[in-house]
């Protein structure tokens, strides 16, 4: 696969990595990436889930935050969907489209309830090699230093007991 290609598919991801750092920003607090190795689809291409966790957002809050978040994403054309989400710890969600995928594959929700938030966003299929993207480690080379974790950021530290 030619050179242009990754460079398609690279591009994409630096723009979806921005955005979800941007929609991290909004709602502020240390996050977590959890981004996939990039994976097939289509023909000859390659896509992206990038997963981040952050904090809970406060019942007080909530409306506020999704307002904003609602706001920035209308500004790329993603009008989200606002939903309650349910379980042991009820929240709210923002969704682009509000179910399934795009065409293209892609999608961006927004999780959030008192005890944590996820954000998660499936890049657009996009010709790229996904073999070389993953040697490469594309993905891992361009994303925020994980917290400081004993074993997780650094795996020679220990935790005392």
């Amino acid at each position: 696969m030619a050179a242009s290609n990754n460079s398609a598919a690279k591009q994409v991801w630096d723009e979806i990595n921005a955005e979800a750092e941007a929609s991290q920003d909004v709602v502020g607090g240390t996050w977590l990436a959890s981004d996939t190795a990039a994976r097939a689809c289509g023909s000859d291409g390659a896509r992206w889930v990038v997963n981040r966790f952050g904090p809970g957002t406060s019942a007080a809050d909530r409306d506020r935050l999704l307002d904003d978040l609602a706001t920035r994403w209308e500004a790329k054309g993603w009008t989200a969907d606002r939903s309650a989400t349910t379980g042991d710890y009820p929240g709210v969600q923002l969704r682009y489209p509000g179910a399934s995928t795009l065409e293209t594959g892609f999608f961006v929700r927004f999780r959030t309830n008192e005890n944590g938030s996820s954000l998660q966003i499936q890049t657009p299929c996009t010709p790229g090699d996904v073999d070389q993207l993953n040697r490469e480690k594309y993905a891992e080379k361009h994303t925020n230093t994980p917290p400081d974790i004993p074993g997780v950021s650094d795996p020679s530290a220990t935790a005392t007991p």
